[in-house]
């Protein structure tokens, strides 16, 4: 199948925004540079991301937009290639095919990636791999929401949680999650699922969680965070990324009507992370 690239002007302090707006399922990768981005799709679905680009808000897409056509090649194979070891926090996430030597004090999370999100590359990845010290404590419960690479529920198992349930709408990311929590040795108390969430009753009927972590979008985020928060157990908490901080004022006035309030914040470039828990 061959793939569409897109490439335009943007000026660097609008590519976060800009991958942000181009959040879609067609979107097969992304090339950020000085001035240019790159935003990839394949077959067909290219139709989709023409009309992201176009109804962008002013300043996010240059012009002129080229569109080139690219043969089929293996991606995801030259794509793992360019993968570095990245720090997060008390953690460095880093594939098995690079051996950088251990630090003093710091945990190795090992991610093979298959073009799933969360390799520590990104920013909210990070953020929120830096806050779970806070939040997870011995004997937790978490529940990953949109897990990717499975990094975020694997960091909390490193963390000492007893059990980590994860679910993703991409059949690439289960198989991948699954395979990374072996690699850690983790498989045991780690369970995947195929899930948009809107079935989660399905799955964790019976569940309740100390640590709820999403890594997503607003959008999302803003139709999720009502559910995820009634599998909440007394004392939980909801970490929340995939956020740019122009997003905040909008998100703050939503936790008031869901009832939360924000115990912990970060930033890093664009991007904004939160933490909430339910109001008393």
């Amino acid at each position: 199948m061959s793939t569409t690239a897109f490439l335009f002007p943007c000026p660097p302090d609008a590519q976060d925004e800009l991958v942000a707006w181009v959040d879609h399922e067609a979107v097969s990768g992304f090339l950020q540079e000085d001035n240019q981005m790159t935003v990839y799709a394949e077959g067909a679905q290219a139709d989709a991301i023409r009309a992201l680009l176009v109804s962008a808000r002013d300043g996010l897409v240059g012009v002129p937009i080229e569109e080139r056509s690219i043969a089929d090649r293996n991606w995801n194979e030259e794509w793992e290639k360019s993968i570095q070891p990245i720090l997060a926090g008390p953690f460095r996430v880093r594939p098995t095919w690079n051996e950088a030597p251990a630090i003093e004090g710091v945990q190795d999370i090992l991610i093979d990636p298959k073009m799933s999100f969360g390799t520590g590359h990104h920013e909210s990845t990070r953020l929120l791999l830096a806050a779970l010290p806070d939040q997870v404590s011995e004997g937790h419960f978490v529940l990953d929401a949109g897990t990717g690479t499975g990094v975020l529920a694997l960091a909390a198992l490193m963390l000492g949680a007893q059990k980590a349930d994860a679910y993703d709408n991409d059949p690439i990311c289960i198989e991948n999650a699954s395979e990374n929590a072996k690699l850690n040795g983790t498989a045991e108390e780690f369970r995947v699922f195929l899930s948009d969430g809107a079935d989660l009753e399905d799955y964790v009927s019976d569940s309740r969680y100390d640590v709820i972590i999403a890594n997503i979008n607003r959008e999302v985020l803003r139709w999720m965070v009502p559910h995820l928060v009634t599998r909440l157990r007394p004392g939980g908490t909801i970490g929340l990324a995939g956020l740019l901080v122009t997003d905040a004022p909008l998100m703050r006035t939503e936790f008031d009507s869901w009832s939360l309030r924000v115990i912990q914040e970060s930033e890093e470039g664009a991007w904004w992370s939160v933490w909430v828990e339910p109001a008393p």
